[in-house]
């Protein structure tokens, strides 16, 4: 649960911002859930491509009493061009699901104009961030904040924020599977 809200322990900020969130690769539902509980007025969507997944967080948010929560069991190459949820989310978070360059292209997309999308990765957050200009740049997504965090346990957390100053070209993401066999990589 710490390690999800870090997203806004970070960035305090992002709470009078977000209206709507969409969290990609949702999992057990971290960072969704706690955020839901935070922010009971909040509404956030958990994608996840393993429906068993979300049928548990389901359950687990009804048996909580959680009700400001929407699962949508789909790809997040898929839900990015769907005409209901591209570009309509205040903010996108996505905790460690894949390197910044798939990821980002899989979350921007949801990411309305003036948006944030919330990348909480580990060690080697420099690195990705650093392959990802090329990839960002072509999203009209620009680094706003880079927080450094450390976690009780001792791990080392960076969250990097980023804001979407235009739509996205309309050709992102590519198709399912292409961003992880073929991800845009490279200096802006």
């Amino acid at each position: 649960f710490f390690d999800s809200l870090t997203v806004v322990r970070a960035y305090p900020e992002i709470l009078t911002e977000a209206v709507s969130v969409i969290d990609i690769g949702t999992g057990a539902g971290f960072p969704g859930i706690p955020l839901a509980i935070l922010r009971p007025d909040m509404q956030i969507v958990l994608v996840d491509s393993v429906l068993k997944k979300l049928v548990f967080i389901e359950n687990a948010a009804a048996k909580l009493g959680i009700k400001n929560i929407k699962i949508l069991h789909i790809r997040a190459e898929e839900g990015g061009r769907r005409r209901k949820t591209r570009e309509t989310f205040d903010m996108v978070t996505a905790r460690a699901v894949k390197m910044l360059p798939v990821i980002a292209e899989w979350g921007i997309p949801f990411v309305k104009e003036g948006g944030i999308f919330a990348a909480m990765k580990g060690p080697g957050a420099d690195e990705e961030l650093r392959q990802s200009g090329k990839i960002l740049k072509e999203l009209k997504a620009e680094l706003m904040e880079r927080k450094e965090l450390e976690l009780p346990t001792g791990e080392k957390r960076t969250i990097l924020y980023f804001r979407k100053t235009a739509p996205s070209p309309k050709t992102y993401p590519r198709k399912v599977g292409v961003a992880e066999k073929k991800p845009i990589i490279g200096e802006a």
